[in-house]
């Protein structure tokens, strides 16, 4: 079987073309958009008890809380959720996850657990760029993911 060397000019061409497609779709779907920001901004937690979900929505299952004056990095937001983690194992065992609190435990897609990995995601109205001085006021269930 014939392997090239990397040494021959072939090779070189075909590694810079690769380059430069790579870097040129990288920089496509950067002005496109197509890329959640990076977490640059960190927003403060305006609320005293903060529920983080498997996936934006009240439906999905509950992993934990961030509590009042904590910071968060948003990593990305979409329809009023903000995506506060990376993805993290899930640690399902029997279709379950064993990180959820309340709420769905299932490892599905449905409840934002997908190959065993799921992000953490809060509600964006709970969320400000200054360090707050007092609690934001408002119905306490709704951030505690109950409406």
């Amino acid at each position: 079987m014939y392997a090239p060397a990397a040494h021959e000019p072939g090779i070189e061409f075909m590694r810079n073309q690769l380059s430069f497609a790579y870097g040129a779709v990288g920089l496509a779907a950067v002005v496109s958009g197509a890329f959640p920001a990076l977490a640059d901004s960190r927003m403060w937690v305006a609320v005293e008890d903060l529920r983080r979900f498997t996936c934006p929505s009240t439906q999905c299952g509950i992993v934990g809380r961030f509590f009042f004056r904590e910071t968060l990095p948003v990593l990305e937001t979409s329809n009023g959720w903000s995506r506060v983690s990376r993805q993290k194992a899930a640690g399902c065992f029997d279709g379950k996850s064993l990180y959820v609190e309340s709420g769905p435990s299932d490892c599905t897609a449905e409840n934002g657990i997908k190959q065993g990995k799921f992000s953490e995601w809060v509600r964006s109205k709970f969320l400000v760029e200054d360090r707050p001085s007092e609690p934001m006021e408002g119905p306490k269930k709704d951030h505690l993911g109950e409406s």
